[in-house]
């Protein structure tokens, strides 16, 4: 189902992240997703093509430590718990999370 699963709090690409916090991109009848969060209460769905520009944005420091902290804490703030915002940010710099094509 998942083309790609992150596990968040592993730090790890898996291929059965549920119930746990991560990165999911899929297939829907919209195209290609992302799904962020714990995939049943906290989580936040996301058309590829803006996912692709927050990787962007965070992989070249396009934005400062508050500018970063309004993607993470701002948009991803209900599926994305403080505990695990560095290992997003830390995942996508050492490029274990890519952009979705």
């Amino acid at each position: 189902m998942y083309l790609f699963e992150f596990n968040l709090r592993t730090r790890k690409a898996s291929k059965n992240t549920s119930p746990e916090y991560a990165v999911r991109y899929l297939k829907s009848k919209d195209g290609l997703m992302v799904e962020i969060g714990d995939g049943y209460r906290h989580e936040l769905w996301l058309d590829a093509k803006y996912w692709n520009r927050i990787i962007r944005i965070i992989k070249n420091d396009q934005l400062n430590k508050s500018g970063i902290q309004a993607i993470t804490s701002g948009l991803m703030g209900h599926c994305l718990p403080k505990k695990y915002e560095k290992n997003l940010i830390f995942a996508i710099k050492k490029n274990k999370i890519k952009e979705i094509r």
